[in-house]
């Protein structure tokens, strides 16, 4: 019998609210590392809290971030789970890209349906590890630190199924690319912060040759 624990709200702020949800209500869109599963359901169990909730559509239930956090707490069989209920469809602003970097750079070419994340989770037939990147209009860091004692522990759950088959060379591979990754964000920023500067420079240089 499904647990019935949608109704306990446990943080709103404007239009964004952070829900207690069945674990098993919820559907993955791809699939996960296993060394990333790994190195994060260590730092929960040392730190004995979920930092932040995780990111789901609100009608299918199908999860936009925070797939990782979704299997560790599955894995060790935690029932419920915080979860930021978000609509999909109906919010131009969510956009789904294929890299970090594509938040701040618009191509279409990269650019993923938001039907396609939606369909792979309603469908099981789950993308591959670390294929989407979800970009919200708000931070998806809302940290809860939610103690895991209050998430109904039973017993843990074979996630196997929804981890991708790798050696363990190919998930360090992974990880070294995941970390490039973040790398190019900054380095863009880092740029961009500079031409910023530049720009406020010579404006306010004309500002006051003005005055």
């Amino acid at each position: 019998m499904k647990e019935q624990v949608t109704s306990n709200v446990l943080a709103e702020r404007s239009n964004l609210k952070t829900v207690l949800l069945s674990i098993d209500e919820l559907k993955p869109h791809e699939k996960g590392s296993q060394l990333y599963l790994e190195l994060l359901r260590q730092e929960i169990l040392r730190d004995g809290i979920l930092k932040y909730p995780i990111i789901a559509d609100e009608k299918t239930r199908v999860i936009m971030d925070g797939m990782h956090r979704w299997l560790a707490l599955k894995s060790l069989g935690y029932t419920i789970i915080p979860v930021i209920l978000v609509n999909a469809f109906q919010n131009p602003k969510i956009r789904v890209g294929k890299r970090r970097i594509h938040r701040y750079i618009s191509n279409s070419h990269e650019e993923i349906p938001i039907e396609k994340v939606i369909l792979a989770g309603l469908s099981r037939s789950l993308m591959k590890p670390r294929s989407t990147r979800h970009f919200f209009p708000f931070s998806k860091f809302q940290q809860i630190n939610y103690p895991l004692h209050s998430l109904r522990k039973k017993t843990p759950q074979d996630v196997s199924k929804y981890i991708a088959k790798m050696t363990g060379e190919e998930g360090n591979l992974a990880i070294k690319e995941w970390l490039e990754e973040i790398s190019e964000e900054l380095e863009f920023l880092i740029k961009r912060k500079e031409e910023v500067e530049k720009e406020m420079e010579e404006f306010l240089s004309r500002v006051k040759n003005k005055l």
